[in-house]
């Protein structure tokens, strides 16, 4: 079994952190989007609780297109946002067709903070919700925890409920030593800061995007 010590923390499998016979006891994870911001939402429903739950005003929302998915994306900074350390910044993507909402991501370590963040606060943060999440029911063999993607790049959680909905929390930036039968191995120094991020999906099979129809060329 290999493991993982990312800096100071050990990221432990699923099934080490909460016993097989605790997590059937668990409730069932429903991905529905994040917090109040519902899947199916449209822009002006999404701005209306953006505004109310981070108490900004609708010029501090941004707006974009995503021009190869074919999405509009709107995006929040705030000062801070539990359980991550410094500012954090929070995407609303709404698909190509519906116009409604599809994806929530969160992400912590891209607003330049003052005094900047610690790394091991930011690892911190990962385990926390790595392990709130892991104390869900999730479609069986869809989790996954602690798995390297990348020289900086790790997935401290993955899942999939029981309908079309997937979480996905990955740690970027950071140093990470992977022990495997003995053998250990370890990752390069970070070039940048770490980042925390979380996507809450709403269609992880067939999203909403555009796409060029089989047959066109």
């Amino acid at each position: 079994m290999a493991r993982l010590i990312l800096v100071a923390a050990i990221v432990a499998g699923v099934a080490d952190v909460f016993p097989a016979r605790a997590q059937q006891e668990a409730p069932k994870y429903e991905v529905t989007g994040f917090r109040d911001a519902r899947f199916g939402m449209t822009e002006a429903e999404v701005r209306a609780i953006v505004t109310k739950a981070f108490n900004v005003k609708g010029t501090d929302i941004a707006s974009s297109v995503n021009s190869i998915e074919g999405t509009n994306v709107l995006t929040v900074a705030v000062p801070s946002l539990d359980p991550g350390p410094g500012a954090a910044r929070v995407a609303y993507i709404f698909g190509n067709k519906s116009k409604k909402l599809i994806q929530v991501n969160v992400v912590w370590g891209e607003v330049a903070s003052t005094p900047p963040v610690d790394p091991n606060a930011m690892i911190t943060a990962g385990t926390r919700l790595e392990r709130y999440l892991a104390g869900f029911v999730w479609k069986k063999d869809t989790l996954r925890s602690g798995i390297p993607v990348g020289d900086n790049t790790i997935v401290l959680f993955a899942g999939e409920d029981e309908k079309k909905g997937a979480v996905r929390l990955i740690a970027d930036g950071v140093k990470y030593q992977m022990q495997r039968e003995g053998n250990q191995t370890t990752s390069p120094d970070p070039k940048g800061p770490p980042k925390l991020i979380i996507n809450y999906i709403a269609e992880r099979d067939d999203p909403d995007i555009a796409r060029i129809e089989r047959g066109k060329f």
